[in-house]
């Protein structure tokens, strides 16, 4: 890759925190790094009315900052910081948007049920916002930053910019594979029992077959699973964790000190019951919060 322009959405970061991205970053002659000033972004997210999440604005961000960035390409690629790069991304380079304004894959937390609430088909996809291809070229000609705002003062979503995206933009997402957003879920639960408890359908979910086909070389893996610990957690049994460790060792992260992972009454229920009442439990609890009747 010739070039690489990475724009960084941080909330109150600090001094520290910015030396040691431009020290990382410097070690790559061909990348960039800029820091976005977000300064406005809370102030324009309340005045619309957008709800926040888990008490911030910050997962709104990049719906703001799609049309305020500076690039001289077609598209943008936002990466969820809970991710780590584990294969070439030619594929997202190379893809045809086929007319469509951004391209992402089937969200892997989320049951089937949250469609109705949001007013979409049990067959209709959900997808994840954790990784996001932007048709950057497609969102300035067609000014939706304005049309995404009007349409925030007059609608509410639960799940934050993800419910907006899965209905403002339904039929304009075109679907990736799952190998670029390849989430934990499937390396901490049974896949197939996953997918019946989610009552996840073929046509809107990926089948255990393309699972698996991406399970050992997934491009993007997206750290969703946590019931035993955050992989950057002291003290976890995630199973990714051994991986994120490899990469803390290259940054100029390598000695900070970490959060500990605390072993709760969850972590101790997914060392003792059989994965046929893990998957149901996870399922009841996340039908319980986002599967509410309209």
């Amino acid at each position: 890759m010739k070039e690489i322009n990475i724009f960084y959405l941080g909330h109150q970061l600090k001094k520290d925190g910015i030396n040691k991205f431009n020290k990382m970053t410097g070690n790559y002659k061909n990348t960039t790094i800029t820091f976005v000033d977000v300064s406005s972004y809370h102030d324009e997210l309340k005045e619309i009315g957008v709800k926040a999440w888990k008490g911030l604005y910050i997962t709104w961000y990049k719906m703001l900052a799609f049309a305020k960035l500076d690039i001289k390409t077609d598209r943008i690629l936002y990466i969820n910081p809970h991710t780590v790069i584990s294969g070439a991304l030619d594929g997202l380079l190379e893809l045809d948007f086929e007319g469509n304004v951004m391209a992402l894959s089937y969200d892997a937390t989320m049951v089937n049920a949250h469609k109705d609430v949001i007013g979409l088909k049990p067959t209709d996809g959900y997808f994840n916002c954790g990784i996001m291809l932007i048709n950057h070229k497609k969102w300035m000609k067609d000014k939706i930053d304005a049309k995404m705002r009007e349409h925030l003062r007059h609608n509410s979503y639960e799940v934050a910019d993800q419910d907006l995206c899965n209905v403002f933009f339904k039929g304009k997402i075109k679907k990736v594979g799952v190998e670029y957003n390849f989430s934990t879920v499937f390396y901490g639960y049974d896949i197939k029992k996953y997918i019946k408890a989610n009552g996840f359908l073929p046509e809107s979910f990926y089948s255990y077959d393309e699972i698996m086909e991406s399970y050992y070389t997934p491009k993007i893996i997206h750290s969703q699973f946590g019931v035993n610990g955050r992989p950057w957690q002291q003290g976890n049994d995630n199973p990714v964790g051994f991986l994120w460790r490899k990469y803390l060792k290259l940054t100029p992260w390598k000695n900070a000190k970490m959060p500990v992972a605390k072993k709760d009454i969850n972590w101790r229920l997914y060392d003792l019951l059989p994965q046929s009442i893990i998957v149901n439990l996870y399922a009841w609890a996340v039908n319980r919060k986002f599967a509410k009747t309209k």
